[in-house]
């Protein structure tokens, strides 16, 4: 059985609406959130607000960049826009323009150079963080783009509406394509260089893919959920997993052969949104956002140091634990709610649509 936990380190308040998006800052020093309220928030470590950016509509994503020379944060809006923010200040340095609708999501690259996003438009665009132009656009998509992240330095992962997963190079060349979900994607996650893949889907499923050379993804695991899952995400080392979904429940999973729950975070009152990861030495926190207005700040470091100990312990003369061959299914809640999970694609993709459409405008 999880470990169960009801008290987090921090909780982060001030909100007026939803809190749609978290991250941390690369150095573990800044808490940022993005608000329905049409408000962006930086905190510091010990949850004090530094500054707030007011939007001119709801703030759907927020991410971090650090490099050797820029400290930069990036939000997307209601509105079709990317801004480019210092992140010490708030202050901003440009906007991406050139969505026509909702921006759903959106990631860095790793050396901080371009900007993925993904819109309710049904393309996902590359742009230059240098001058805040298009570089490319991923387009071909029959339904809104709701999940974007980058896959090693050369590859983007793109999740949509209609439950498709599409790998593309950078130059926009589609590499593969896969029906991920019997709904929309609404969350995508890569761990270490891109060797697993994780989605979130609206069928109550979080499925992890392992990534092939060619780019093409096969089924590792698939955790199953009694309600939609909102969000997926791989810790730094790639030791843990964790997902939020939408009965206010973040779950932590070993990442990798059994996928065994190890801790449920169990303190929202309304849908669990996002998830953000800070890892220094020992010590793992773990930062959920929530529909209840907050976002909250978990230590799981004790679920993260008995996890090594476990694997350090398990590991056979040969120096690593036999592999697992076979897909894991996880399943989570009562079994009576997950009877009919997926029943015809096109029926409850229609249904799924007219659910969500409503929070994009």
């Amino acid at each position: 059985m999880p470990t169960v936990l009801t008290e987090p380190k921090l909780v982060l308040k001030g909100h007026s609406y939803w809190v749609r998006s978290v991250c941390w800052s690369p150095d573990g020093e800044l808490i940022a959130t993005a608000c329905a309220d049409k408000s962006l928030r930086v905190f510091n470590a010990t949850g004090r607000e530094m500054y707030k950016v007011a939007h001119p509509d709801w703030v759907w994503c927020v991410a971090f960049s650090y490099t050797a020379k820029k400290q930069r944060l990036a939000t997307s809006c209601l509105d079709g826009r990317v801004r480019l923010l210092e992140a010490s200040t708030g202050r901003e340095i440009i906007q991406m323009k050139d969505h026509s609708n909702t921006v759903n999501s959106i990631a860095f690259s790793g050396d901080g150079s371009l900007v993925l996003s993904g819109s309710y438009d049904k393309t996902a665009k590359l742009f230059t963080v240098a001058d805040g132009k298009v570089k490319v656009t991923l387009g071909g998509h029959t339904c809104p783009v709701l999940s974007v992240a980058f896959v090693g330095s050369s590859r983007a992962a793109v999740g949509s509406a209609s439950g498709e997963l599409r790998v593309s190079d950078l130059a926009g060349r589609t590499l593969h394509s896969c029906q991920a979900h019997a709904g929309p994607v609404l969350s995508i996650s890569v761990s270490g260089e891109g060797e697993l893949l994780a989605t979130a889907g609206t069928d109550k499923l979080a499925r992890v893919w392992r990534v092939r050379e060619d780019a093409s993804v096969e089924s590792e695991a698939t955790c199953k959920h009694a309600s939609e899952v909102n969000c997926v995400l791989f810790s730094p080392d790639g030791l843990l997993f964790a997902t939020a979904a939408a009965d206010g429940h973040v779950r932590v999973y070993e990442a990798g052969r059994e996928w065994e729950e190890l801790a449920r975070l169990k303190r929202h009152s309304d849908e669990a949104n996002a998830l953000s990861f800070n890892a220094k030495g020992s010590r793992v926190l773990l930062a959920s956002a929530s529909d209840d207005r907050s976002a909250a700040v978990w230590d799981i470091s004790g679920t993260a140091v008995a996890l090594r100990v476990a694997k350090a312990r398990a590991k056979t003369p040969g120096g690593n634990a036999p592999k697992k061959t076979e897909e894991s299914e996880v399943s989570v809640g009562d079994q009576a709610d997950m009877e009919g999970l997926i029943e015809g694609h096109a029926e409850h993709l229609s249904s799924e649509l007219e659910g969500h459409i409503f929070f994009f405008h």
